[in-house]
């Protein structure tokens, strides 16, 4: 069964086979939870607590899943709804974001790519504190940016999946992917005491 696609998987769950179920939930936990985390600006207990009500979500929802959509997609699209709800329905604390400076999107590109070219890391800053700022900046994003961003660079879905997620054209999509690009550029350039330069290029439609 382990090499049954995302699709079969779900379908054999739809037939009534738990195991299938079990092992899409190992494969996805860890990126919905992450995906959750950073939506909510790292409230991790609530973060927790929406990673198992989504799950039930696609308990409850198996039969709704055609074998013709794809799985993380649709996965992905009941995250995205249901935190959208609780961020609506409930008052949540301002938090931090954790991303990995070295998370790559499905183009291969580092999140260390939004930094701006022409300058050196001051010397005696430490990993962590350059984290700090990343964190900081893409806290701050537009949330329209902020969502496109986290689905493409931290979660690597393509264009056309975080479209399909975001109910966006991908043209939409890659705007708001450049435009996020650009924005933590900049503000990455300024916290670090450089003027960055137009260095993140617009993807080719």
């Amino acid at each position: 069964m382990a090499e049954l696609s995302d699709s079969d998987l779900m379908v054999k769950f739809q037939q009534g086979n738990p195991h299938a179920f079990s092992l899409l939930f190992e494969t996805y936990r860890g990126p919905v939870f992450n995906f959750i985390y950073h939506m909510l600006n790292g409230q991790r207990d609530a973060a927790d607590d929406l990673l198992q009500e989504i799950f039930m979500k696609v308990v409850k929802a198996k039969d709704f899943y055609e074998p013709r959509a794809k799985f993380s997609t649709w996965l992905f699209s009941i995250a995205r709804n249901h935190c959208l709800n609780h961020l609506k329905s409930r008052r949540y604390a301002q938090g931090r974001n954790t991303v990995s400076l070295d998370a790559e999107g499905n183009d291969g590109a580092s999140l260390m790519d939004v930094l701006p070219d022409e300058h050196p890391v001051p010397g005696g800053m430490e990993r962590k504190e350059l984290q700090g700022m990343l964190e900081q900046c893409i806290a701050a994003l537009p949330d329209d940016y902020k969502e496109v961003f986290l689905l493409r660079a931290v979660e690597g879905l393509s264009h056309e999946d975080t479209a399909r997620i975001l109910r966006l054209n991908p043209a939409t999509v890659r705007t708001h992917y450049y435009r996020a690009r650009m924005s933590l550029q900049k503000q990455m350039g300024r916290l670090l005491g450089a003027e960055p330069s137009e260095t993140v290029k617009e993807e080719p439609s």
